[in-house]
């Protein structure tokens, strides 16, 4: 369950209270979603499996996305005179976040979220 999906049930649930109880609701509503939060580091989905490798780590990107991330690390770690082949291998087994002071990653995490959705749709779609 994304935190969208979670705030629209929990936006659903409070329009069944009554209208003398729906400032209540709301107040109750907010309280929940920020502690759970803090409690439990909501991320943006809720990883309900367990893979080989987590989808944003770079090693588990498609071979074509790996070598342009490569590219790109190199490209940047020349630029700050850092360019070793352990820094190169660092980033490389890094996840996605840890290199975004590095390189620009939203297009590869724009790429990983669509495909993880895709999936998510495809099972589903089995499911039924």
């Amino acid at each position: 369950m994304t935190k969208r999906e979670l705030i629209q049930f929990m936006d659903e649930l409070v329009e069944l209270a009554s209208e003398e109880n729906k400032t209540k609701a709301i107040l109750v509503k907010e309280k929940f979603i920020n502690d759970f939060e803090k409690s439990y580091e909501y991320e943006k989905e809720v990883q309900t499996e367990v893979t080989k490798l987590p989808p944003y780590y770079i090693a588990a990107m498609p071979d074509d996305v790996q070598r342009e991330i490569r590219e790109n690390v190199i490209t940047a770690l020349t630029e700050v005179g850092a360019c070793t082949p352990e820094n190169i291998e660092t980033a490389m087994c890094s996840k996605i976040y840890d290199i975004e002071d590095l390189i620009d990653i939203r297009e590869y995490v724009r790429q990983m979220e669509e495909e993880q959705r895709k999936k998510a749709e495809q099972k589903r779609g089995n499911k039924r």
